[in-house]
């Protein structure tokens, strides 16, 4: 009932809101237009409104996007991340050594906020898709350059990055390149309880961690486009990433109940080495009369480099154990996509398409442990090979009928064959394919000034990855419910969905916008990692555990104030979900939040500019199976950035983050009848300032 009554509340407030908004005179060609137009839904995030913010990477611009939150560490679409939510580069997969929070954002051109499944792409977008797009090509001669930095003292960081591109009869260049260096170091405190089946305080213990953070991440991305007539073009664009990372931690634990201490003291050094290189071809030429063919081959690969030291001591100063962990990886793809555009005729706009890929890794792994006693330690040196082929062809129909109404058809079917082998586990082959049917509608209100409603559904995926296939144990130190052992199991299924989406939009002037969609999700052989006693120790391990039902409603609203240089934007999301295979309460799917929402105010006078953000995502408690379950805090961020413009082409940029302050909440436990355990971390966000100058000429 309640939701019945938003909705009407919702239409009566579009109507009014279009009633008192003038029809729009002169159309300019932009994202707003495009997203109105479009028969399948998608947002089109412009290069100006990345760059807005100065934000220091990707992932941090994507926070702000509509129906897009992060959480642990990645993007989420209807509350869901966990690979619901599928991320592209330039429409296809990301290199293995891919990072959304090491990409600079003056390397991409525009982001697509897609949140129904495209025939297009791969239909691994339970939740939705986001494709990042890199910077191609440039409407006119540009040079620019800038420069950042971070205060205060415990999280600085420089970055600096050029463009150039140039255009001409010929063709057209683009060049851009980005460094970024820093540190940071954030206090950790986490709280541990374990007591008996009676419910006896076994141990309370407090641990505090001290850690050091040293990273510098490199961007380089390059186009060339080149005008092999008036109608064929051939382009080649190549895109490196290079992180290193170096940290050092300290932990201390103190004992404040009970009689179960692992380790007083434990120190650690972390180093990452990361390269990668993609760099694909684009060919594209007419197809009889109005049809096109376009085709893309590319290549990519990466190496990893991980070095692990740690030490533990049972008794303060004297060692108890030391082990060093290396890990040796690398990657390689390559992968061959086209699309032929058939001619239009009687109101049909038909393409069908391909999409070949075949990928090699390889990992070596390799662990020394020293024991004060000799005895106990656990050594190993091992090695993988993975071989993962996919092929996906599709067709797709957009098809105006009239009448207002348009539709969107689509085909596509996907299938993937993966085979791992190591010295330590027997070959494994898994094959799986899933077909998935499309249908969009959009429907434009007869007789109602720019509003329309748009309906999906669609049979979409989420296949295992590949460290979930392999049967490899990986050991944990102080083995427990909350730090088991990791298995993988070459038996996983991948998870179906079937959707249906319902949305309504009302476009006005100078870009005002109003939107309100519902949609729901059934899933089946949902995947998640139950742990379980195997042999005297506690393992994590993935399996299909039936069936899931997610929802969402979600609201989007943003408009200028009239009279004023204000501009004020709105997102909002309730989500539910339920895992039938858990009981409840709070048996959600992937660790889904209740709430999520963004609220913008963006101001422009003259050469002054400025705004704000606030983001908010409210989890609580989530069940993850009859005996695990996990917390999260309430998280907020308030940003806001002020700037001005020296010149044309010249501005300075002051931002602030992490404004008030709140800290990161998160906590485990497992309860069965040997007893309860629970831990409960808090982590650190203190608040800082970026400075930054921007130079185009």
């Amino acid at each position: 009932m309640k939701i019945r009554l938003i909705a009407c509340a919702a239409m009566a407030f579009a109507r009014a809101y279009a009633q008192e908004t003038p029809p729009v005179v002169q159309v300019r060609a932009s994202a707003d237009m495009q997203r109105e137009r479009d028969t399948a839904s998608r947002t089109i995030i412009t290069r100006e409104e990345i760059l807005k913010f100065g934000d220091a990477n990707a992932l941090d611009v994507l926070k702000r996007l509509p129906g897009v939150s992060v959480s642990d560490g990645g993007p989420r679409m209807r509350g869901l991340g966990a690979g619901y939510t599928q991320v592209l580069l330039n429409g296809d997969r990301p290199p293995p050594g891919f990072s959304l929070d090491n990409l600079a954002p003056e390397m991409i051109d525009k982001i697509e906020v897609i949140r129904s499944a495209t025939a297009e792409h791969s239909t691994q977008a339970v939740a939705g898709t986001i494709n990042i797009v890199l910077r191609r090509s440039a409407s006119k001669p540009t040079r620019e350059w800038r420069a950042a930095a971070t205060l205060p003292a415990h999280l600085p960081s420089r970055s600096a990055g050029f463009g150039l591109a140039d255009k001409d009869d010929t063709g057209s260049h683009a060049f851009n390149a980005s460094v970024t260096q820093g540190n940071n170091h954030r206090p950790e405190h986490t709280g541990v309880l374990e007591t008996s089946p009676s419910g006896a305080l076994t141990s309370r213990r407090e641990e505090e961690e001290r850690s050091r953070n040293r990273f510098l991440f490199f961007n380089a991305n390059s186009r060339f486009n080149w005008k092999l007539s008036a109608t064929e073009t051939l382009g080649w664009q190549t895109f490196a990433n290079v992180v290193r990372f170096h940290a050092d931690r300290a932990r201390e634990v103190q004992l404040t109940g009970g009689s179960v201490l692992p380790y007083v003291h434990t120190d650690y050094g972390r180093k990452d080495e990361t390269a990668a290189l993609r760099t694909e071809g684009n060919w594209s030429r007419p197809w009889g009369e109005g049809g096109r063919i376009e085709s893309t081959l590319s290549i990519s690969g990466d190496q990893v480099q991980r070095e692990r030291n740690s030490g533990f001591e049972r008794i303060a100063g004297e060692r108890t154990l030391d082990r060093r962990y290396d890990v040796d990886a690398s990657s390689r793809r390559g992968g061959w996509t086209g699309k032929l555009s058939l001619p239009a005729a009687r109101g049909h706009a038909i393409s069908l398409g391909w999409d070949l890929s075949s990928s090699h890794q390889r990992e070596r792994e390799q662990q020394d442990e020293t024991s004060a006693g000799g005895a106990g330690v656990v050594d190993f040196d091992r090695t993988s090979r993975t071989r993962l082929r996919n092929a996906a062809a599709y067709v797709q129909d957009e098809w105006e009928l009239g009448s207002g109404w348009s539709l969107y058809g689509g085909l596509r079917r996907e299938t993937s064959e993966t085979r791992s082998s190591g010295n330590d586990f027997a070959a494994v082959t898994v094959r799986a394919g899933v077909t998935s049917p499309i249908l969009q509608a959009l429907w434009k209100l007869p007789g109602e000034q720019r509003r329309q409603l748009r309906f999906v559904l669609a049979r979409t995926y989420k296949a295992p990855t590949t460290n979930q296939l392999m049967p490899r144990r990986l050991l944990s130190l102080v083995n427990t419910e909350l730090a088991p052992d990791a298995s993988g199991n070459p038996q996983l299924r991948p998870e179906l969905a079937r959707g249906l989406d319902v949305a309504f939009e009302a476009y006005g002037k100078d870009g005002a916008l109003f939107s309100l969609s519902a949609g729901t999700r059934h899933i089946s052989d949902v995947i998640f990692n139950a742990v379980s006693e195997k042999n005297g120790r506690w393992v994590s391990s993935p399996d299909n555990f039936g069936s899931a039902r997610t929802s969402s409603m979600e609201l989007e609203w943003k408009g200028p104030l009239p009279a004023t240089p204000l501009r004020f934007s709105l997102t909002a999301g309730r989500h539910w979900s339920r895992v039938d295979s858990v009981p409840g309460p709070d048996n959600r799917l992937a660790r889904q939040p209740r709430w999520t929402a963004n609220a913008g105010a963006d101001y422009r006078s003259g050469p002054w500019g400025g705004g704000a953000n606030l983001s908010y995502t409210a989890t609580g408690r989530v069940r993850i199976t009859r005996w695990q379950s996990a917390y999260n805090g309430v998280e907020r961020n308030l940003e806001a950035y002020v700037n001005y413009r020296l010149a044309p082409g010249s501005q300075w940029r002051i931002t602030a983050g992490s404004i008030l302050r709140q800290p990161s909440l998160a906590g485990s436990e497992y309860a069965d009848a040997n007893g309860r355990k629970e831990n409960v971390q808090s982590i650190g966000n203190p608040a800082w300032i970026r400075a930054s100058y921007e130079r185009q000429f």
